[in-house]
């Protein structure tokens, strides 16, 4: 081989271990940023419901939490059970023989049993809403009508719902 050729050998050899190294280097980066950008969206803070008590007065929050407290251990139950029958429910449709009517009554079920929690606890909070003063019950009402906060995912400003399919 000549030394001409034995160059250019050297420099294409050289430029593809750039190029890999740069591929692998590139991979990481991205790799990382994505991981963050699932961290945050699966960050999102208290529910609304449980947020909202930011809106009120600082001696109110911790009245506002305290009697979301006792509630929400009971909503957490419940929405286990409904989390375990949905999960059945799903689970049933392998089932041999296939009942089809059997499956939709499980899901409505576990349904039934969301629904009672969510109104339980949204039942609270109106209760706790009568012993405000109309600002506090403004603001509180503020608070739980705002919609869902959207995340940035730290791209140049895009929004990313996470709740989103």
């Amino acid at each position: 081989m000549s030394q001409r050729s034995l160059t250019i050998a050297l420099f294409i050899s050289l430029a593809v271990n750039l190029f890999a190294i740069g591929a692998m280097v590139g991979g990481l980066v991205i790799g990382v940023r994505m991981s963050e950008g699932r961290e945050r969206a699966m960050r999102s803070g208290p529910p609304p419901i449980f947020a909202a008590a930011s809106a009120l007065p600082e001696a109110r929050q911790d009245a506002y939490r305290q009697a979301l407290r006792g509630e929400a251990r009971d909503v957490r139950r419940s929405l286990m059970r409904a989390g375990e029958a949905r999960r059945q429910a799903w689970s049933a449709i392998a089932d041999e023989p296939f009942d089809p009517a059997a499956v939709r009554q499980s899901l409505k079920d576990a349904q039934a049993i969301e629904a009672q929690a969510r109104t339980r606890l949204e039942n609270r909070v109106v209760d706790f809403a009568g012993d405000l003063s109309l600002e506090e019950r403004r603001a509180l009402a503020e608070a739980l009508s705002r919609p869902p906060s959207r995340h940035r995912d730290g791209r140049g400003g895009r929004e990313s719902r996470p709740d989103r399919f």
